[in-house]
């Protein structure tokens, strides 16, 4: 029989906060969830939906990994503008990276309401293909019904049930830890990254970046050329004239855009694996104590800013000149679709960039 006086189950919500005021989803569906857990599973949820009162504080990386040591689920509502919104890509890639670290991806637990044809394995987006990895609940036709609907209630009883033994599963590995180990059987020993993985791991990233920076030179130059010398004449042209010149101008940028975008997602996907690598290996030194080890990978990392200042930079003339493009947007589909891949690859060197800011306090 279950003990019905055991701790509420802890359960981080992630979700594009503009997406609810449509959906109108999050309530209906915390409440529901709540219950169904604990009429049928007698466990109790403590849900956390709102990232002012989630209790990760300023520190909000060592908040996630704390969170996963006590087995708490994270659970992102994806539409297609999750992917979008700069603090659920950080919550996301974050938690995956922590809970890789400690072998408890089980407890990420997405639910899918709408945009499923942006989610593959074979996306160029990380964060697409974490989603797709871990065998989302998809909850499009529960949403389209409605809480009063019968299939609403056999979901939330199955994703109740589905929680609730990720959870028991976590909670038994924890209990069953040696002790003075690393909780949710975080990689130790000859099983943790050494300092050759870590060396490795710079390395492959430095050579990523050291081609990131004048590919992202090369596209700004290309960009701007091709923005400067059409922006005046669309401006003046007749309509007609200004149609044609925008077909031209999106058949100009649209590869340029495609190249962009993949180029900078790869390079997102190394940050984050140089991040999993780095931060695994100085959680091993911590816990052993092992401070000169942990001096050297101080140095090694240096100072962050040395090395986003250059990407930073990038980022803010791309982001300048995509708002210049705006009102020319405005005036043609196909030039919208070409800037399309610029955007999304914007996106991804600010989420790199983010990650990479974090760097400068792994060893601290």
């Amino acid at each position: 029989m279950t003990d019905t006086n055991e701790p509420p189950i802890r359960i981080f919500l992630s979700y594009a906060q503009a997406d609810d005021v449509v959906l109108d989803f999050i309530e209906p569906f915390t409440q529901s969830l709540k219950h169904m857990a604990f009429t049928d599973q007698g466990r109790t949820l403590e849900i956390f939906v709102d990232r002012e009162t989630i209790g990760w504080g300023e520190d909000w990386r060592e908040g996630i990994r704390q969170g996963i040591e006590s087995a708490a689920i994270f659970m992102p509502i994806v539409t297609r503008q999750y992917f979008e919104r700069p603090w659920c890509r950080d919550e996301l890639l974050a938690f995956y990276s922590a809970a890789d670290r400690l072998r408890a991806t089980g407890l990420v637990l997405p639910v899918v309401l709408l945009g499923h044809s942006y989610i593959s394995t074979e996306s160029t987006d990380i964060a697409s293909r974490i989603i797709a990895e871990r065998q989302y609940k998809d909850l499009k036709e529960t949403w389209t019904e409605g809480p009063q609907s019968a299939i609403w209630r056999r979901t939330m009883v199955s994703l109740a049930a589905q929680l609730v033994e990720a959870v028991t599963s976590a909670e038994q590995a924890l209990s069953t830890a040696p002790a003075g180990s690393p909780a949710s059987g975080e990689r130790t020993g000859d099983d943790a990254p050494g300092a050759a993985e870590v060396s490795e791991a710079l390395e492959l990233f430095q050579q990523e970046l050291d081609q990131a920076m004048p590919d992202m030179k090369d596209t700004i130059e290309r960009f701007s050329a091709i923005l400067s010398s059409s922006t005046q004449p669309v401006t003046e042209a007749s309509p007609p004239e200004a149609r044609r010149l925008l077909l031209e101008i999106a058949a100009e940028l649209q590869p340029l855009g495609i190249d962009f975008q993949n180029r900078a997602r790869k390079f997102e996907t190394t940050v984050l694996e140089t991040d999993q690598v780095m931060r695994s290996y100085v959680t091993y030194l911590k816990e052993n104590d092992m401070q000169e080890q942990l001096e050297k990978e101080r140095q090694a990392i240096g100072p962050v800013e040395e090395v986003t200042a250059p990407l930073a930079d990038a980022e803010t003339i791309l982001s300048t000149f995509l708002l210049q493009m705006k009102p020319l947007e405005a005036m043609s589909a196909p030039l919208r679709n070409s800037i399309r891949g610029f955007r999304d690859g914007t996106k991804a060197v600010s989420s790199a960039l983010r990650m990479m800011r974090g760097w400068g306090t792994i060893v601290d």
